[in-house]
């Protein structure tokens, strides 16, 4: 199911996308850092009647931090890196013909799903690596001591794990079917669905039944500063992304192609 020629081709035709999306997502997390200062503190106090006011809590680092970068672009930057490398690994190659020439080497069907689930995987968790370890340094540098870190490294782990979710749904639709158009209406719309609809949750209380069908409603960032109460979703998660990454495997070995 690995094939290291392909593995390293894979690495070349989205290495530029994903250092674009781990730098922007390194810079933000740098800035959201510097920016906690007594002002934006205060800033915050004075919110509380607010929906960030209600999100916010107590205002430590890590608590700002997971309200605000873990709230939006952490969700938003690497959902669209899965929508555009889950399309591209396997939906977008058959629908423009690449995937005849894959499989007319010497490589099988779950060499070339295998490879490209892996790259996936291995990508979202460097790109989580690196924006962990720049939060750390970040914090060491520009707020010493403010940053609780085990806290910091859940953040991170439960984050990884929702785009891995995420990125399991985006792999599944490639895999099941063979235009990018149809992969899309699943594996972006589906995902983008999850998270307009965490938004509405968020902005009205009438609306929280919809908890209940978004995904993002496992990555719970509160349970998660509590301490407690996040190990069943951060299982949840994992399980769900491991069956959508091998049905989708499974499913692309036995599926019509159009070659």
């Amino acid at each position: 199911m690995f094939n290291g020629v392909y593995f390293r081709q894979v690495i070349k035709s989205n290495i530029k996308l994903l250092i674009i999306f781990t730098a922007a997502l390194s810079v933000f997390m740098a800035m959201m850092i510097y920016v906690f200062t007594p002002e934006t503190v205060e800033s915050l106090k004075n919110l509380k009647g607010s929906t960030m006011g209600k999100m916010t809590g107590e205002i430590t680092l890590v608590n700002f931090i997971a309200n605000s970068f873990y709230a939006g672009n952490a969700i938003i930057f690497p959902m669209a890196y899965s929508i555009a490398v889950g399309n591209r690994l396997i939906a977008e190659k058959v629908d423009k013909g690449g995937m005849a020439g894959l499989l007319a080497t010497p490589m099988t069907r779950n060499q070339v799903s295998g490879t490209g689930g892996l790259y996936f995987v291995i990508s979202l968790t460097f790109m989580f690596s690196v924006i962990a370890s720049v939060g750390i340094i970040s914090s060491r540098i520009f707020q010493p001591d403010a940053l609780e870190i085990k806290k910091f490294v859940m953040l991170n782990v439960g984050m990884l794990l929702y785009h891995l979710l995420i990125s399991g749904i985006c792999f599944f639709a490639s895999c099941v079917f063979n235009t990018s158009r149809h992969s899309l209406m699943i594996g972006a719309g589906l995902p983008l669905f999850f998270f307009i609809t965490h938004i509405l949750v968020l902005l009205s209380e009438n609306l929280s039944y919809l908890k209940y069908v978004t995904a993002n409603t496992l990555f719970d960032s509160e349970a998660i500063l509590d301490g407690k109460g996040y190990g069943i979703k951060f299982a949840a998660m994992g399980i769900s992304a491991l069956v959508l990454y091998v049905v989708g495997i499974m499913r692309f070995k036995r599926k019509d192609l159009p070659l």
